[in-house]
Formats: structure tokens, C-alpha cells, sequence
């Protein structure tokens, strides 16, 4: 394979799986090198570490979302930026939320920004859902699970947020309450969360 061929390749990846990293391109038996050759022309645009777009891609949250799912394959996106994606929260596309498994070692990337939570357990793997963005898979937390993990986190990120977050939520009938006890349970803030959910889901 030449290297006009190669870097045909790697760009075709670029478009087709939305974040390119360079383990990639192992399969195809082509070197990293080439991924600087294509950000040196201008065809590609490097974004933190070890993480490639097309250079016409323009820096947004779902793009962020996207670099972060690449990076931490294993994490679940949460709190303020799950709570985002689900059009209750204003994007951040610099700063992104995400759970990693309680004694999982801590990721680096150098953009965007983490927040990491650290759940354990079934307060980690339940209530995750898959949503393809930016043609990459991206694991977020459910609102419902989302919502409790706010009550849960909220001496790190303010509880007028998971409050706020839970009465827009409600207002909008956006929510299950049973998933919301569920979660609430799970995470261990039933009795902080209910006193909140049985006033909002009294009738006037």
C-alpha cells in the first residue's frame, strides 16, 4: 500500500468512525506517523490526546461526547453533561461528566476536560443506554438514573442543580417515578430525593 493509499484510508476512517485514534490503524498495517502527515496538510485536526477528526469537523458537545466515549470505552457519560445530552442542561462541550468503575484507573485526555464520577456495582452498569453520535457509540446514563446521580453528587456540583434538574424534568412528564425511585434507591438517596418527588407529584 503506497501512501496516497494510506492516506486515502485513514481519512475514509475518519469520516466513517467519526473520532479516529491510532490503534485503529493497526488492522491495515499503517503507521501513526501517517495521522501527523494528514494534520501537517490540513486534512486532519488533532483533538487531545490520541484522538484525530477530519479537519472540517468543528469542536461541539456531541463531537465531545464522542471523543470522550473513544477515550474511555468503558465509561458512561453523567450527571451534568448525560443531563445535558438529554435537553435539560445547557452543553458543555469543554467539560464532559463520566462514570468510571470505582478502582478503574483514572483517564487521561487532554481534551475535553473530565469529571469523573466513580460508582461501583449496579450503581454503575444499570440504566445505561447506547446512542450513536458523531457515528460513534456513546454511553449515557437514562434521565431517571441521571436525575438520582445528581442528588447523589450533589456536595461536588451544587444541589440546586439536581433540583432544578428533577422539577424540569417532572414538569416536561418526562420521567418514570418508578425508574426514579429505582435509581434513587440504587444510588443510596431515596430519602433525600423523596421529600422532592412527592411534592412535585402532588396535583395542585
Amino acid at each position: 500500500m503506497d501512501e496516497q493509499t494510506k492516506s486515502e484510508r485513514i481519512l475514509a476512517l475518519a469520516q466513517q468512525m467519526g473520532v479516529l485514534r491510532p490503534k485503529d490503524l493497526a488492522p491495515f498495517d499503517i503507521q501513526a506517523e501517517y495521522l501527523r502527515r494528514l494534520c501537517d496538510r490540513g486534512q486532519l485536526k488533532k483533538l487531545g490526546r490520541g484522538s484525530y477528526v477530519p479537519a472540517t469537523r468543528r469542536v461541539s458537545f456531541p463531537l465531545s461526547l464522542a471523543l470522550v466515549a473513544r477515550a474511555v470505552p468503558h465509561g458512561v457519560i453523567c450527571l451534568n453533561s448525560a443531563l445535558a445530552f438529554h435537553r435539560l442542561g445547557e452543553p458543555n462541550a469543554r467539560e464532559i461528566a463520566v462514570a468510571i468503575e470505582r478502582r478503574a484507573a483514572r483517564p487521561r485526555l487532554d481534551f475535553p476536560a473530565l469529571r469523573i464520577a466513580r460508582l461501583g456495582g449496579a450503581s454503575f452498569t444499570e440504566g445505561v443506554e447506547e446512542h450513536v453520535i458523531e457515528h460513534v457509540t456513546v454511553r449515557i446514563y437514562r434521565l431517571e438514573k441521571t436525575l438520582a446521580d445528581l442528588f447523589k453528587f450533589r456536595n461536588k456540583i451544587g444541589p440546586h442543580i439536581a433540583v432544578d434538574a428533577l422539577r424540569a424534568a417532572m414538569q416536561a412528564g418526562r420521567v418514570d417515578l418508578d425508574a426514579v425511585r429505582h435509581y434513587a434507591q440504587l444510588g443510596r438517596v431515596e430519602r433525600v430525593m423523596k421529600p422532592y418527588v412527592d411534592a412535585l407529584a402532588a396535583p395542585y
